[in-house]
């Protein structure tokens, strides 16, 4: 906790990821409904707030980033003419855009970089050490309490070593889905503690009406 009794948290996003996970809530769980950012960042509040012993509204999310590849408008009028889906370039751009916005309506930073297309298949690149870069940096100079990591890839435990070493502790917030995705055991390791939050979601969580992190129906 800081000096001046404020608890300093920020949240960095995975942004394919959580698309998978939220996704998975609206199409493949008795849930159907997508995840809430907002209510989220309440949960987080609240989560820091219980560790460190103090009144929730002393725990603040005051930065938050969301990296995700995106692609090219080119690509996407390439990708068009393969398939003759000539609405294809206008939906997804219109789906980008909303999806922008909410972000921006919950205090969330967007950073996106270019879709790899130089391969067989398109890959994302980049990613995690953009997302690396920006925490570690921002743990600095925003003298960070907490920082929350929204993914579950291995590729993040030298971040979460760097930050450790500078003193802000971790939380690691990651959804373990069966045959899907599997949490890295090396970054659970090296957080300073973990939500498993599937479970939490099927099995409740005294205290937090799980409901809140879900977009109403």
């Amino acid at each position: 906790m800081s000096d001046r009794g404020l608890v300093r948290i920020g949240v960095f996003y995975d942004g394919s990821y959580f698309q998978q996970i939220t996704n998975h809530y609206r199409y493949s769980h008795e849930v159907g409904r997508r995840v809430d950012l907002g209510g989220l960042h309440r949960f987080l509040a609240w989560c820091v707030a219980r560790i460190e012993k103090t009144d929730v509204k002393a725990c603040r999310i005051v930065e938050a980033h969301y990296f995700r590849g995106r692609f090219a408008l080119s690509d996407l009028d390439d990708k068009a003419a393969r398939d003759g889906n000539p609405g294809f370039v206008e939906d997804t751009l219109r789906g980008e855009r909303m999806f922008d916005q909410v972000l921006a309506a919950n205090g969330i930073r967007a950073h996106h970089l270019r879709v790899d297309m130089s391969q067989d298949r398109p890959r994302e690149k980049g990613v995690d050490v953009a997302l690396s870069l920006e925490a570690f940096d921002t743990a600095i100079h925003r003298r960070l309490d907490w920082a929350v990591l929204v993914s579950p890839d291995a590729d993040f435990v030298p971040l979460l070593r760097k930050l450790a070493a500078i003193g802000t502790r971790t939380l690691l917030l990651a959804w373990e889905l069966a045959g899907r995705t599997v949490v890295s055991k090396g970054l659970i390791a090296e957080a300073t503690e973990w939500i498993p939050l599937n479970r939490l979601v099927d099995e409740g969580i005294p205290g937090f009406d799980i409901d809140e992190i879900f977009l109403p129906d």
